[in-house]
């Protein structure tokens, strides 16, 4: 399954390059040490979040966009949670706007089953988590251009 979410960012491309470039720490949410997170959504304005280890991989970069791959699995119970492969992209939207992009690929655990729970809710959560991502990143980039 895909999913995938963007913002805008009032930062030039290459300030928001800059900083996604350095320690995965300074920008992905909830980062601590040996690369683990929380990710997840918020119901009724309280954060349902589940510890996952993140991945990132090796970022590509021109002078007008970035790519950062990413990769996250649940800590416990794995085989009840997918893995996410999917990255973080910067675009210009314009000289002093970026386009953030979240997106993500993942398959459905526990065969047909988990199949048939993606179908009725689980989708639904896969994006709504890439969405929180997204804007919790750009939240930062623009907390780093105030500082």
């Amino acid at each position: 399954m895909f999913v995938q979410h963007s913002v805008h960012v009032s930062r030039p491309v290459a300030d928001c390059s800059r900083e996604l470039l350095e320690s995965p720490q300074r920008w992905f949410p909830r980062m601590r040490g040996k690369n683990v997170s929380q990710v997840g959504i918020r119901l009724a304005g309280l954060p349902l979040r589940k510890r996952v280890v993140v991945e990132v991989g090796e970022p590509v970069k021109t002078s007008t966009w970035a790519e950062i791959p990413l990769t996250w699995q649940a800590t416990f119970p794995q085989k009840l949670f997918p893995v996410m492969t999917g990255k973080v992209e910067l675009a210009a939207a314009d000289t002093d706007v970026t386009r953030l992009t979240v997106s993500g690929m993942y398959e459905p655990p526990l065969g047909r089953i988990g199949e048939q729970l993606d179908e009725a809710l689980m989708h639904n959560v896969a994006e709504a988590t890439v969405k929180e991502l997204a804007e919790s990143i750009g939240r930062k980039l623009e907390e780093e251009r105030e500082a």
